[in-house]
């Protein structure tokens, strides 16, 4: 599976985002989700951080164990994939905050491999 993308159309939907960011999403070494923005913890958040009203994605590791999210680091992005701002999850949680990416498609190449795959054998 290595070389196949997740998304076809991540680079068109968000043109400023990070080579490396775009890379570690590709290969679903990080996992990218859209913000709630009528979610009472996103409300909340940003009263603390007011730069997070600016993005509307959130990168971050959906392999972290639950009790090591305290050390994570999750990448806030605009709408085109510029940085917002970094928070740690020492700062928030994310659950609750999250929905799918519904405008993000999934390549039919990526698809079609990982429908054969049921362990982590698979993974790129």
């Amino acid at each position: 599976m290595y070389g196949i993308e997740k998304y076809d159309n991540l680079k068109e939907v968000m043109p400023k985002l990070q080579e490396v960011l775009v890379a570690a999403i590709q290969s679903e070494f990080l996992e990218i989700k859209k913000i709630n923005k009528e979610c009472e913890k996103y409300i909340a958040s940003c009263d603390q951080i007011p730069e997070l009203q600016k993005a509307e994605y959130v990168i971050f590791s959906q392999h972290i164990k639950k009790n090591e999210h305290k050390n994570e680091m999750f990448v806030f992005i605009d709408g085109e994939g510029g940085i917002v701002r970094y928070v740690t999850g020492r700062e928030m949680e994310l659950y609750g905050l999250l929905n799918s990416c519904s405008n993000l498609h999934v390549s039919d190449e990526f698809i079609e491999t990982t429908s054969h795959c049921h362990s982590d054998d698979c993974r790129h």
